[in-house]
């Protein structure tokens, strides 16, 4: 009932999810760009795009079995801030935006550009992690 009625009001439904997660990722990206340089900005991207493809194949790339693995990113997101990492915090914020965006569809398309987008922007420095890499000391 509270819920149809916040619907009908314009405060519930997946539209208006969809924005509060297009707005959230905006703030939150730009909150990164103003407190982290270059490097941490690639390890937030690396975390994100690891937790975000954990979810993927533990949901067996079905958005009908990625609300278990919104439930586990918020507990890392919990644990995260409780040691203050930020890094670790911001990456799996950006996680939990993504996958909550699948999980709506079409409609939360531009809080899922918002994240690929830096991903995107930011993976391109990760190093990759090579054979020679787990050889040398």
């Amino acid at each position: 009932m509270f819920k149809a009625l916040l619907t009908a009001i314009g405060l519930g439904g997946p539209e208006y999810e969809a924005k509060t997660l297009a707005r959230d990722v905006r703030s939150l990206i730009d909150m990164l760009y103003g407190q982290h340089g270059a490097e941490s900005m690639q390890k937030i991207a690396a975390e994100a795009r690891k937790q975000i493809d954990e979810v993927h194949r533990r949901g067996i790339n079905d958005t009908q079995f990625y609300g278990r693995g919104v439930l586990d990113l918020t507990e890392l997101n919990r644990a995260a801030r409780a040691r203050r990492d930020n890094i670790a915090w911001s990456g799996v914020t950006l996680a939990i935006i993504y996958i909550k965006s699948e999980i709506l569809g079409d409609v939360a398309l531009p809080a899922r550009n918002a994240v690929d987008g830096f991903i995107d922007k930011w993976s391109h420095a990760l190093p990759e992690s090579t054979s020679s890499d787990a050889e040398s000391p």
